[in-house]
């Protein structure tokens, strides 16, 4: 059996290694236009703000890892058409044959559509090192910056430049508040806060009415005033890859990336699809939406591939969009929906927000909030967002278990939990916000 996959993401290589597992006699490549692959593009931002030495740092599967599985990789390597009636593609002008194939197109960073956008002194970063290399170089030569955007990718960049020293950073964003995708705004003031005393001055609600390059400098036009900076960095989002797939004929869904079945298939049965250029859907509603993390992707490949080889038996059930980032000194984990998007589905929402402990003082706790999202009808979890200095991710992935799993508040409530001083708290922060919540739900 010959299997392709087109696209150099961590996706890929999961999905190389379980193939090779499952089918040793199989030949197996992998077609990038990269430089290099395997590289985890979410340690982007600790490269540039020095905390780790090299972009060769951040690669997670190295040649030898490629060479030990017999895996063929061609670097350089554009993929321009894919013939499915013959199952062949095109790269770099050359024809391919397949059996299988494995789409792992990734993203493309996108720009909101403000007047003077010209391309000089403005940058992003996408999930290759490519434009992260290009913004290194800049760093040290400004002082000034604007970044438009108020997520994840954005506040990390406000860090960078905050550690580099930089006199003036504009924080700009259009939404009434920071992470909107992840935070409501009775959370995301904490986060804010923190952002203004570091210096750092935050515009939300923000109306740019154009962008203009003058005197080597850039100049974003608000209705009270105008900014200047060095350069601007946006972090507006990005689009699913899927210029090939649609030259080739295969169906888009509704979000805009590629449209999967359960098996991770796309509507050429020989053809899989995984990662950001794919259309997933949420474990609560079923709803369609994208999912760009780097776990989907990975578990996207694995599934995907345990399906190539094997025949579809492995489904994919949805996500609970787990998420975290760690800003200006905050571990911000979240899961599922916010309160306002879950109203605007129509479901009819309790929520309630504990401020507690990770730990015991004595032993070096820290503030923790915890926001819990529950459906009133059903009396399950369908979001949850946690602020603290430490002891996040555990809790959020504990809360993504429940909310996949619909395991009523009563029972999540009650649910053993392990504890040592040091490491814990014997009425656990989640569960005692858990309890508070059950409580409140019943009116007492």
């Amino acid at each position: 059996m010959k299997v392709s996959m087109i696209g150099g993401g961590g996706g890929a290589s999961n999905a190389a290694n379980v193939i090779r597992r499952l089918n040793r006699d199989a030949q197996i490549d992998i077609f990038t236009n990269r430089e290099g692959i395997g590289h985890q593009p979410c340690e982007i931002p600790f490269v540039l703000k020095g905390e780790m030495d090299s972009w060769e740092d951040t690669g997670v599967f190295g040649r030898r890892f490629y060479e030990q599985r017999g895996v063929g990789v061609h670097f350089n390597t554009q993929v321009t058409d894919i013939i499915r009636e013959e199952k062949v593609f095109v790269a770099n002008g050359e024809k391919y044959s397949y059996d299988k194939l494995i789409l792992d197109l990734g993203s493309i960073p996108t720009k909101p559509p403000i007047q003077g956008i010209d391309g000089r002194s403005e940058y992003v970063l996408a999930t290759d090192l490519a434009t992260a290399k290009v913004f290194e170089e800049i760093i040290p030569k400004c002082s000034r910056a604007a970044i438009i955007g108020t997520g994840q990718i954005a506040l990390e960049v406000a860090g960078i430049l905050k550690a580099k020293g930089y006199d003036q950073i504009y924080l700009l964003g259009r939404a009434d508040h920071i992470l909107r995708a992840y935070l409501d705004k009775d959370m995301s003031g904490r986060i804010e806060q923190r952002i203004k005393e570091g210096g750092i001055e935050l515009i939300l609600s923000a109306r740019m009415n154009s962008i203009a390059s003058c005197n080597g400098k850039k100049v974003i036009s608000l209705p009270d005033r105008e900014i200047e900076a060095d350069f601007i960095f946006f972090a507006t989002g990005s689009r699913p890859n899927v210029d090939l797939a649609q030259r080739a004929g295969i169906q888009i869904g509704e979000t805009g990336g590629i449209l999967v079945n359960e098996y991770l298939q796309t509507s050429d049965s020989d053809i899989y699809a995984i990662g950001d250029c794919t259309e997933s859907w949420d474990t609560i509603l079923g709803k369609k939406r994208p999912n760009q993390t780097a776990t989907s992707a990975a578990r996207g490949g694995r599934i995907a591939a345990t399906n190539l080889a094997l025949g579809n038996v492995l489904p994919y059930q949805g996500t609970a969009m787990p998420f975290i980032t760690d800003v200006f000194g905050y571990q911000v984990g979240t899961v599922g929906f916010t309160e306002s998007y879950a109203r605007e589905e129509g479901i009819d929402v309790f929520s309630d927000i504990k401020a507690t402990a990770t730990r015991r003082r004595s032993f070096g706790g820290k503030s923790i909030y915890i926001k819990l999202v529950a459906d009133r009808k059903t009396r399950t979890l369908v979001g949850a967002q946690l602020i603290s200095q430490e002891m996040v991710a555990g809790k959020i992935d504990r809360l993504s278990v429940a909310i996949a799993e619909r395991i009523p508040i009563e029972r999540l409530s009650l649910i053993d939990t392990c504890y040592f001083p040091t490491t814990g708290s014997a009425y656990e922060s989640v569960t005692m916000a858990l309890d508070e919540l059950r409580l409140k739900l019943d009116g007492r």
